[in-house]
């Protein structure tokens, strides 16, 4: 949120409350929807923040991922189309997110290849449970100040 050029105090406050509220409204309701998320293993060990930051955000992730509504895996560091960018899925809505802004697509034909690549996405990832102990892992890399690029978890180690 603080990397954008020119960008305010008060922009990162109100855009970190907005991200905040929306979570909340969706994942902590009393009867929210089932999600699918898929993390990127480079993200958790790309620092934003501090070190301290990031150890509580991969703590965040780790409570949001024992949701019984909820499934996250990470994706191996490996290149494929979600590198590209990142993007959400409704039952029939799609929501791309680029450096300048998002797009809501609705056209059938874009919501259901964007589905099918996060399917093959999905196939691509780890286990659930590999996932948990590889954000864990990372978590406790930043809490300890290791340096995240030389003791980056992989699944074998996880």
């Amino acid at each position: 949120l603080a990397v954008h050029p020119g960008v305010t105090d008060e922009i990162i406050a109100a855009r970190l409350a907005n991200r905040m509220e929306r979570q909340r409204r969706v994942l902590f309701r009393d009867d929210p929807p089932t999600a699918s998320y898929l993390i990127d293993h480079a993200a958790l060990y790309r620092c934003v923040g501090s070190p301290e930051i990031m150890a509580e955000q991969l703590g965040h992730l780790l409570e949001v991922a024992s949701l019984p509504n909820v499934t996250m895996q990470v994706l191996p560091a490996a290149a494929c189309a979600a590198t590209q960018g990142g993007f959400l899925l409704a039952a029939d809505a799609a929501f791309a997110e680029t450096v300048i802004g998002g797009y809501v697509y609705t056209a059938e034909e874009t919501v259901t290849t964007l589905a099918r690549l996060f399917d093959t996405l999905r196939a691509e990832c780890y286990r659930a449970s590999e996932s948990a102990a590889i954000i864990r892992n990372a978590g406790a890399v930043w809490a300890t100040g290791a340096s995240p690029l030389t003791a980056a978890a992989t699944a074998e180690t996880a």
